[in-house]
């Protein structure tokens, strides 16, 4: 029984999570068996080991988001192909005109590309959560089993004092309810770990209970060199990036001065209009001749409305910059605005985590310590096992601590994963 008893130490103090700054302290007679312990994890149950990164690729490649992006890309450079084309036979272009259309093809495939790659982020986040929903939701449910186990056997212990009369029927009912309890939290467990094999096979396309995953999480700090807003800008400039160059392209086309339709223009095509007879044919005037100028007559009477119409539309179109920029301003200032947030949440997290491995550091030398005392003689098997269950705590504690981390930092460092991407409204097609 006790070798069994030092089996389960062993493995309660056995910190699976690797980091270069969490160094647990282990009990020199437990290291080995710890290794061996996290080893068997993975190979004991015979299955397969099914790492993170080949969940990330197999979900890559299942993705039907990412399926509809590389089409989009496809399509768009065709396209682009032909309306370039198109632009080639049609006449009386200005060459402001071409470049605009130009640059308007070209951004739209660069937004079609960089929808794709931010796409691509949030599929790599979301098959991260799911694999370490998994582990931990296996995790939780060990560990409550373990728990029942032990709190079993005390409700046995004091059914045994309650007959002796040494417990109080009170005292035996809260035995009993505190097991009901730690059923209930099992059940939930549980009902979780199906969700997350659930959302993991579509993610994937594979059947998580036909592999073991490993239970290792990665802990790196965010490291921003130089000023925090700084970094800000920079990780926010490339999620509104090409939404901000479409709308520069736009206004240089609009601001520049031959480009422009002005209430002057639409005054003198109203004289113009207001000026406009009908030819009276002359003596010996071919019929080209007259032509001409009925067909200049025709452009005069319908100077002042296509005059007016290229207003309204240069004014709508005016409208439209103003209010891009206005957006794109307030978008930043949010984007600011919620990086701020996730980045106190990290640090905050951050103090989590150093505080949860004191805890663990503190836990391996009681647990030492309750070894030999037990080995003695001098602590019992019940009080024995409640520090084993803290320990498997606070090691679950502290996986989901840096999961949150993890995640924090990567909604920090690419904000689309969370808010979808600033390219996710999609983008036009440039016409002739």
């Amino acid at each position: 029984m006790r070798k069994n008893i030092n089996k389960m130490v062993a493995f309660a103090i056995g910190i699976s999570v690797m980091s270069g700054s969490i160094v647990p302290v282990f009990a020199a007679d437990t290291t080995q068996q710890v290794s061996n312990t996290v080893t068997s994890t993975q190979t004991v149950s015979g299955k397969p080991l099914f790492t993170l990164d080949e969940a990330i690729k197999a979900a890559i490649s299942n993705s039907d988001i990412l399926a509809i992006d590389n089409k989009k890309v496809s399509y768009q450079d065709k396209v682009n192909d032909v309306n370039e084309r198109i632009e080639d036979i049609t006449p009386n272009l200005s060459s402001d005109k071409k470049d605009l259309n130009k640059d308007t093809r070209n951004n739209s495939l660069d937004q079609a590309e960089q929808q794709r790659e931010f796409d691509e982020d949030s599929v790599v986040q979301k098959t991260t959560n799911a694999y370490n929903s998994i582990v931990t939701s296996q995790m939780k449910i060990d560990k409550a089993a373990r728990d029942l186990a032990v709190k079993t056997k005390q409700l046995n212990d004091a059914k045994l004092k309650n007959n002796l009369g040494l417990l109080t029927e009170v005292d035996l009912q809260a035995n009993q309810i505190q097991i009901q309890n730690l059923q209930y939290a099992q059940n939930y467990s549980e009902n979780q770990l199906k969700d997350a094999i659930y959302s993991f096979k579509v993610l994937t396309g594979k059947d998580v209970t036909q592999y073991s995953l490993e239970q290792d999480i990665q802990f790196d700090k965010l490291k921003i060199d130089g000023d925090v807003d700084a970094y800000f800008d920079e990780v926010i400039d490339k999620d509104l990036k090409y939404k901000v160059e479409l709308n520069k392209i736009t206004k240089e086309y609009y601001n520049d001065h031959d480009n422009q339709v002005s209430e002057r223009n639409v005054q003198d095509a109203k004289t113009k209009t207001d000026g406009a007879t009908v030819p009276v044919a002359i003596t010996g005037e071919t019929l080209e001749q007259y032509m001409a100028r009925y067909n200049q007559y025709e452009q005069d009477k319908s100077a002042y409305s296509n005059a007016l119409s290229a207003r309204l539309g240069y004014l709508s179109t005016k409208l439209s910059m103003d209010t891009t920029d206005i957006s794109l301003n307030m978008t930043k200032k949010q984007l600011k605005d919620t990086l701020r947030t996730l980045y106190t949440n990290l640090l905050a997290q951050e103090d989590k985590i150093n505080s949860t491995k004191s805890s663990i550091e503190l836990t391996n030398k009681q647990l030492s310590n309750a070894k030999l005392k037990y080995d003695l003689g001098l602590m019992t098997k019940s009080d024995y096992d409640t520090l084993v269950i803290n320990s498997l705590d606070l090691n679950i504690q502290l996986r989901s601590a840096i999961d949150s981390y993890n995640t924090l930092k990567e909604e920090i460092q690419k904000p689309w994963i969370a808010a979808g991407g600033a390219a996710s409204s999609g983008s036009g097609n440039a016409g002739a």
